[in-house]
Formats: structure tokens, C-alpha cells, sequence
């Protein structure tokens, strides 16, 4: 029988080193970079039971600011998205949120440094003090 085990997102990246240690430092993932020594060509990014790939970019990476779309949608469990939000907002901006989303999601989005939009979303039980969703 046939079936899939996951779907991983690529990003195409100017500088694999630098989003490493990006996804490092803000979200907690661990790196596989190749080859083993810089300057990187790809790596895979893990963290918990998902994967995130980087492939450096062999052209330059050119961003419309207008554009809002999410690159990546990371969903979490166990209740620590706060706290997942408050480590970040001391060393990243956010771009938007957090907000409660009209399908129960509450969501925040960060930027990496080549400009991916990578929203982090949980259902949570308690949502005081998370503002609503505006439109």
C-alpha cells in the first residue's frame, strides 16, 4: 500500500551557514549541513518529528515586499507556543501576531534572513489576552 510519509519544504537560501544558525537560535532546530564543512550547499533542519530543508540559492533571491505569504506553517503541540513566542520576540522581530485566528489557531510570524514568512500556530486551551484576528 502506498504512503506517503511527510511532505518537506526546500528554501532556497543566499547563505545556508547563516539560516542555520537562524532556525538554531529561534525556532531550536538542529542542522545536518552539507557537505560538512562550509561554505554549505543544502541542509536538513530537525526538530522533533519534522523537517525543514535549505538549498543554497544558485541564483539571487529576490523578495516583493507587497507579498505576505506564508513559506512555511509549523504546527505545535504541548501547550508552549507563548512561550515559544516570547523566546523569539527577544531576537527577532515579528512580523505579525500573535492572534486568534477565526479557525482556532493562534498564530505569529517571523522572518528569516532571506525574507520566508514562517508562521508557528497552536490551539490553545486559554487564550487571554491573545487579540482576535482583524478581518
Amino acid at each position: 500500500m502506498l504512503r506517503f510519509e511527510s511532505i518537506v519544504p526546500v528554501l532556497r537560501v543566499a547563505d545556508v551557514a547563516r539560516s542555520i544558525a537562524w532556525y538554531r537560535d529561534h525556532l531550536g532546530f538542529a542542522a545536518d549541513p552539507f557537505p560538512a564543512e562550509p561554505p554549505f550547499e543544502f541542509c536538513i533542519l530537525r526538530r522533533d518529528a519534522t523537517e525543514l530543508m535549505l538549498r543554497r540559492a544558485t541564483v539571487p533571491i529576490v523578495r516583493d515586499p507587497r507579498r505576505y505569504d506564508w513559506d512555511v506553517y509549523v504546527r505545535i503541540s504541548g501547550g508552549q507556543l507563548v512561550a515559544l513566542l516570547d523566546a523569539a520576540r527577544r531576537t527577532t522581530p515579528l512580523v505579525r501576531g500573535p492572534e486568534l485566528m477565526p479557525y482556532g489557531q493562534v498564530e505569529f510570524e517571523l522572518e528569516d534572513p532571506d525574507g520566508h514568512r514562517v508562521c508557528v500556530a497552536e490551539v490553545l486551551a486559554d487564550t487571554t489576552g491573545i487579540p482576535r484576528a482583524v478581518g
